[in-house]
Formats: C-alpha cells, sequence, structure tokens
C-alpha cells in the first residue's frame, strides 16, 4: 500500500509540472483524464481508486500513466489493429461509459445518465472484429479510414434507437463486411452489415463500401437521410436488399451505387410515425446508381409517395419493377386513389428493366411528371406465373398518369409492352412526350394538349426518332420491329 501511495503521489508531482494526460489503463481500454479534470483522486482500502465519478478496482488496472496524450472531451476513439482492438474515452464521459470485448469485437454502452452527446471514431483495419453500440442518447459516429469484417455477425450494430449522426471522415477510405459462419439457427442472425436503429443523417466527403453477405447491406429502423456533402457510399449485397429502410429515405447528394440480389433501396411504412414523409423516397439531388439482379425484385421501392425533384439516376433490374409503391398499410392510396405516388418536378432520372414483365416506374398512386428528364426503358418478356403473368410495361399506375412537364421517352418491350399503362387515364397536358410499345398508348380526351400516334415503326438501339416537332434518341438496349409509338408536346 505504500508503494501504491508513493506512485500517486510522483504522479500528482508530475501533473503539476505542466498540462498533462492521466491514462488508467484496464484491458484493452484506455481512461484519458485532463491534468485540470482529475480533482482529487481518492485511493481506499488498497481496493479502489476514484477519479471523478468513476471507480476503479485496483485489481483490474494494468497501468497509470502520464503522458502527453491529446485528450477531446466527449470522445470514444475505437483503434482496430488485426485481431485486437483498443479503447481510449475521455475523462469527462468516463462515469457514464461500459465497454466489454474480445479481440477486436468492441461493445459499448452508454448510460442512461449521460447528458451529453459523445463522438464515437473508428480507425484501423480487423477482419475479425465488430462495434455495437447502446444508449439512449443521439450519438456522432466518424469513420476515419475504417476497415472491418465479422465473420460472424453484423460488422456495426448501433442500437440506441435515437438521431445518428454518420460521417465519413474527408478523403478517408472506409468499408464494412459481414458473414454468418455458425449454424443458421437464429441466435445470431442478423439483418444487415450495418445496422441502425435509429434516425441516421450522412455527412463527408469520404467513401464506404458496405458488402451484405447474410442479408441486407445496410438497415435502418427509423429514417436515412443523405446530405449534400456526401461523399461516395457503394452498397453490394448477395441476399437482401442495399438499403432497407423504415419511415423514408431521402438524399440530397453524394454517390451512391447500389449493386443487390433484392431490391435496391427498399422503404417501408413505420406504423408508429407521424411524420409526413413516411414510406416515401425522396431525392433532390446526388447520383444513385442501382443494379439488382435477383427475381421480382425492384430498383427503389417504397410504401409511399416517390418525389424525384433533382439529381440522376440510373437503375437496372432483372426483377419486376425498378420502381414501385405498395398499397399495403396506405389507406389514403387504397380509399383515394388520386392521391400521388410518385411526382417529379425536375432532374434527371434514367430507368431501364430487362427482366421478364419488369415495370420501368410502378405505382399504386397517381404518377405526376410536371419536370426534369425521365427516360424509362423495359425490354423483357412477359412473366408468366401460374394462371396469372405481369407484362414489361415501362410506366405503370393504378391511378391517373399525368404529364404535365419536362422531357419523358418512354420505351416497352416489343412484347405486350406499354409505355404508359393504367385503367384510367393518361393526361398529356404539356410535357414533351414520346411513348413507344409493343401496344398503344392513347392519352385522355381530356388532356390540355394534343397527340399523335404511329405504328408499325422500326426501331433500333441509338436511333434518334422524329415527329411533330418531338425527337428523342433510343435507348441502346431497345428494339422493337414494329413499334406502336404516340408524341405529345406544349406545341400540340
Amino acid at each position: 500500500m505504500k508503494r501504491m501511495l508513493s506512485l500517486f503521489g510522483a504522479l500528482l508531482v508530475c501533473m503539476a509540472l505542466s498540462a498533462q494526460t492521466l491514462r488508467v489503463v484496464t484491458g484493452m481500454v484506455n481512461w484519458l483524464y485532463k491534468a485540470s479534470d482529475t480533482g482529487n483522486m481518492t485511493y481506499t482500502d488498497g481496493q479502489t481508486l476514484t477519479i471523478g465519478q468513476r471507480t476503479y478496482n485496483i485489481s483490474d488496472i494494468d497501468a497509470i500513466i502520464v503522458d502527453d496524450t491529446p485528450v477531446e472531451d466527449a470522445t470514444v476513439v475505437v483503434a482496430y489493429d488485426g485481431d485486437k482492438a483498443g479503447v481510449m474515452v475521455s475523462g469527462d464521459v468516463a462515469p457514464y461509459i461500459e465497454v466489454k470485448g474480445s479481440g477486436a469485437h468492441v461493445s459499448i454502452v452508454a448510460s442512461s445518465s449521460l447528458t451529453q452527446e459523445i463522438t464515437y471514431t473508428l480507425v484501423g483495419e480487423s477482419t475479425n472484429g465488430s462495434f455495437t453500440m447502446d444508449g439512449e442518447l443521439k450519438a456522432t459516429f466518424m469513420l476515419n479510414g475504417l476497415s472491418l469484417h465479422n465473420p460472424d455477425g453484423a460488422a456495426m450494430y448501433i442500437k440506441c434507437g435515437k438521431q445518428l449522426k454518420m460521417r465519413l471522415a474527408d478523403g478517408t477510405v472506409n468499408s464494412l463486411s459481414d458473414g454468418l459462419t455458425s449454424a443458421d439457427d437464429g441466435s445470431d442472425y442478423h439483418k444487415a452489415a450495418l445496422f441502425l436503429n435509429g434516425h441516421s443523417t450522412w455527412k463527408g466527403t469520404g467513401s464506404l463500401t458496405v458488402t451484405g453477405n447474410v442479408k441486407h447491406g445496410i438497415s435502418c429502423d427509423e429514417y436515412m437521410e443523405l446530405g449534400k456533402s456526401l461523399g461516395n457510399i457503394t452498397v453490394s449485397t448477395t441476399q437482401g436488399d442495399g438499403i432497407h429502410v423504415k419511415e423514408y429515405f431521402q438524399m440530397a447528394g453524394g454517390t451512391l451505387n447500389i449493386t443487390s440480389q433484392g431490391d435496391g433501396v427498399d422503404v417501408e411504412v413505420k406504423k408508429s410515425s407521424t411524420d409526413e414523409q413516411n414510406g416515401q423516397i425522396v431525392i433532390s439531388g446526388g447520383t444513385l446508381n442501382v443494379s439488382t439482379s435477383g427475381d421480382a425484385t425492384k430498383g427503389l421501392k417504397c410504401d409511399a409517395d416517390m418525389v424525384v425533384s433533382g439529381g440522376t439516376i440510373n437503375a437496372t433490374t432483372t426483377g419486376a419493377a425498378v420502381y414501385e409503391a405498395d398499397e399495403a398499410d396506405l389507406s389514403s392510396c387504397a380509399a383515394a386513389k388520386p392521391d400521388g405516388a410518385f411526382t417529379m418536378t425536375g432532374g434527371e432520372m434514367t430507368l431501364s428493366s430487362s427482366g421478364a414483365g419488369g415495370k420501368g416506374l410502378n405505382a399504386t398512386g397517381r404518377v405526376t411528371v410536371s419536370g426534369g428528364t425521365l427516360i424509362v426503358c423495359t425490354t423483357g418478356s412477359v412473366h408468366v406465373y401460374g394462371t396469372l403473368d405481369s407484362k414489361p410495361q415501362a410506366i405503370k399506375s393504378d391511378t391517373d398518369i399525368v404529364l404535365e412537364g419536362g422531357s419523358i421517352l418512354s420505351c416497352a418491350s416489343e412484347d405486350s409492352g406499354t409505355a404508359f399503362k393504367t385503367d384510367y387515364k393518361v393526361l398529356t397536358n404539356g410535357a414533351t412526350v414520346m411513348g413507344i410499345g409493343g401496344k398503344q398508348t392513347k392519352p385522355d380526351a381530356s388532356s390540355t394538349h394534343g397527340y399523335t400516334t404511329y405504328k408499325g415503326v422500326s426501331v433500333s438501339g441509338g436511333q434518334t426518332i422524329s415527329y411533330d416537332g418531338v425527337t428523342f434518341t433510343v435507348p441502346g438496349n431497345y428494339t422493337n420491329s414494329s413499334a406502336k409509338i404516340m408524341v405529345s408536346s406544349a406545341e400540340m
């Protein structure tokens, strides 16, 4: 005991000489205290040491070091290095943080008594590691050159259910991937390589690659917002959706690349949410590239309105639909079909479907295009399942299709495809439109602008077609030996 007291005395003298950091090392964790924050350290009965409001068992302390390690308040840093990880916790939040772990698998729980937001910075590389966090307060997660693979679980699992500020440190390259090596008995089942229980906002000009080997790439139990300043996110999956979100998905910037066996982006209605965007996909900027290859998959799918007012979207699928808005849980769509499900006011959008029965754009509510450039192309055959079939339509709605602005080229498969398919009204109200298909589209007589139709036209990929002042270049993958064409514009 005398030796320990002498050691503490020497440490206090050293810290008094200049601004220093006291590091208390317990296993994989370094608890970092600024000299100005240590106050009176209480050593009791040779068993415990109390610094601030955190008490350490002497038997758990591996080392006490005074050095110049920089300390920033309200921070936790997790550094991965192969099969091990080190954690540094700033002294001001040390009383509220519990860390458990083995090797490079780190689990952190923030106490409900915590009153300040913590920034968790993750760095380094491990092929057998993970990061799990739980708490009751919003937090920031900075990926700062992180490469993390978990061979038997999610790479990152954030449980707290609050606002999650996801940040890709400028200029950094980051990656996350998951796996499942044990028997799939449900005990270690996980939804995604990156699972976020909370509403996430994304910023930072770095890059992130997420690989989902078990189900989804990224799964969010609440909304996901991609900010204007975002860099690049690439998601690939071997089983599920690229991004699976509850509540809504909003994209204002950045580049998002998705290659998936399931849907590209799938948004569910969150039953407990009262947000007016619940169930929606809202895209106002950025570049979105989606390629799906599973059966009956959709590039973008949501349970409510789909709003595109900017950005560039490229989607290719071999499944049943590129864009789809589901009717389930939407009484407004079921009971009042004129309530819109797709509205486009600007930007550029290119959709392509080559699968049997594919749909370029499929909505249960009204489809409205009032601006921007929309190019849709389906080339697949009729998909037959049992006594039913699904035809490869380009733009399909269960209510009206309103074409009131912008430039729209819609090419449907020559195998029973229709450029604009609905049992209600197609309204040509001023947009510049060309519809090409195996079947003819005829706008409703209540349209504010006229149209003309042509049939028996041979169309090949890359061909420029011009009728009545409306000119478009056909996508390179589209052919139709006897096309039926409809054109309309504000001049007609």
